[in-house]
Parts: structure tokens; C-alpha cells; sequence
């Protein structure tokens, strides 16, 4: 692999699920240094230089984290967006708490995070040919509705709006920082196993094996995303390779959209 990002110090959020800790070794293979953080108090995987343990909605542990850094590696390059829940139910029964539960991993992460990292980056992106990046994961969610995700889709839309305002300030303020959203379709991960069993719970589905022999014809391109997938198009745009792209909203689904 071409050492792409050699060099570069790169912060992945909800590193230790299917599809962050993917992006975290996708990073370090392209020769980024890259740090890990998550809930857990300690990343199980082998796929980060170092790790912190992070609760998204909580701004003082943003501001530990940050600060650890900036203190460690005296800047930040890269910073992706990750770390997400989803609470699949109908709107009539679905609460207030996972309402704002979704609201504040999905969306208020993303902005304190961003918040609190925006004057590092800011530094770092100057002394960089295309500025540092920020990479949002939203979804196809985020562009379409779906049933039982009545909170989840407009999570996920405050999240790929939140990214090109976030550019466009980020533009009028000079300031070197690219950023951009992905919107995957359905990725083979532990997060699609829960959405079938709550889609055969409401009966939208006769059964789970149904259910998942139906997901990739569903897709044109004939099956799933695979973690590795999604970490790709991450490594492409925290590269110099996408320096013209700039609250660009990159999405990898297959053609699940294009239908």
C-alpha cells in the first residue's frame, strides 16, 4: 500500500466496531499514526497506535482528548467521525431518550468533536498541500428515509448538512480544514443483524434468513458493503488524492440509491 498518509496523525471515533476499527487499519496502512477512541476503557484490536477512551457526547472528555493529543503529537490531521446508534422502531412507540439518545451520538458527537478539534486542525491544515480533513460517516439514511428509522435518518441528515456548513465556515474563515460526509448503504457489521431481527419483530420480513437473502439483490451491485469498503473511501478522502473535495457527500452504496 502506498504510504499515502505517512506522516499524518489521524483520530478515528468508535474505532472499535466493524467498521471503525477497519478505517483505523486502512489509516495506518496508507502510514498514518493513528489513535483510537471509543467507549470501552481499552481497544481490544491492534489497529491504532494509541487509545482513549471517549464518550462522543460528553465535551470535557472531547477536550481531554484533544488536548492529549495536541500535547503528545502537537497536531491533528485527520479527524473521522465514526462513532453512531441506531434504534430501529416505529415512530409511535419510539421515546424521547432514543430520540435524543440518537440525536446526541449521531450528531452532537460530530459538532463537539469538530468544535473542539477545529483551531488544532486549523494549525495542522497549514502546513499541509490540501489542509487536514474531516470525515463525517452519515449514511444513505441520511439521503433517503427508511421504515423504523423515523430518528436514525434525521440523524443522519443533521450530519451530512452539519458537514457542508462546517466547510463553507471553515472556507470563509481560511481556515485549511476539508470536510466531507460518506453514506453507506447497509454494511455487513453487527448493526445490519440488529436491524433484521427489529424488521422481523414488526413484521416487515417472515423471517431473519429471508430477510438477509433479500439485502443483496437489494443493492444493484449485488451484495453488502463490506467494512473494508467503507474504509477505502475514508483513506481517499482524509488523502491529498481528494484535495478538491470539499463538502462533497461521497456515497458508496452499491447503487442502492441509483435505483
Amino acid at each position: 500500500m502506498t504510504q499515502i498518509l505517512e506522516g499524518r496523525v489521524a483520530l478515528v471515533t468508535g474505532c472499535t466496531g466493524g467498521i471503525g476499527s477497519q478505517i483505523s487499519r486502512h489509516l495506518s496502512d496508507a502510514g498514518a499514526h493513528v489513535i483510537g477512541a471509543d467507549i470501552p476503557d481499552r481497544d481490544s484490536g491492534n489497529n491504532t497506535a494509541s487509545y482513549h477512551q471517549l464518550d462522543v457526547t460528553d465535551e470535557t472528555a472531547w477536550q481531554r482528548v484533544i488536548g492529549a493529543i495536541e500535547k503528545e503529537q502537537g497536531k491533528l490531521d485527520i479527524l473521522v467521525h465514526v462513532a453512531g446508534i441506531v434504534v430501529v422502531e416505529k415512530l409511535e412507540k419510539t421515546t424521547i431518550e432514543d430520540w435524543r439518545k440518537q440525536m446526541a451520538v449521531n450528531v452532537d458527537g460530530p459538532f463537539l468533536g469538530t468544535k473542539v478539534a477545529a483551531d488544532l486542525m486549523r494549525r495542522s491544515g497549514e502546513n499541509l498541500p490540501h489542509g487536514a480533513s474531516i470525515v463525517n460517516i452519515s449514511s444513505v439514511a441520511g439521503l433517503i428515509g427508511s421504515p423504523l428509522h423515523t430518528g436514525y435518518c434525521a440523524s443522519k441528515g443533521a450530519l451530512r448538512l452539519f458537514s457542508k456548513a462546517c466547510a463553507m465556515e471553515f472556507s470563509a474563515l481560511n481556515y485549511k480544514i476539508r470536510v466531507n460526509s460518506i453514506h453507506p448503504s447497509g454494511v455487513n457489521t453487527g448493526m445490519v443483524e440488529h436491524i433484521l431481527d427489529r424488521f422481523v419483530e414488526n413484521g416487515f420480513a417472515p423471517s431473519k434468513e429471508e430477510a438477509r437473502a433479500g439485502l443483496g439483490p437489494a443493492h444493484p451491485i449485488g451484495r453488502l458493503a463490506e467494512p473494508e469498503d467503507i474504509a477505502k473511501a475514508v483513506r481517499f478522502l482524509a488523502s491529498d488524492e481528494a484535495g478538491y473535495m470539499h463538502g462533497s457527500e461521497l456515497v458508496v452504496d452499491g447503487g442502492y440509491t441509483a435505483q
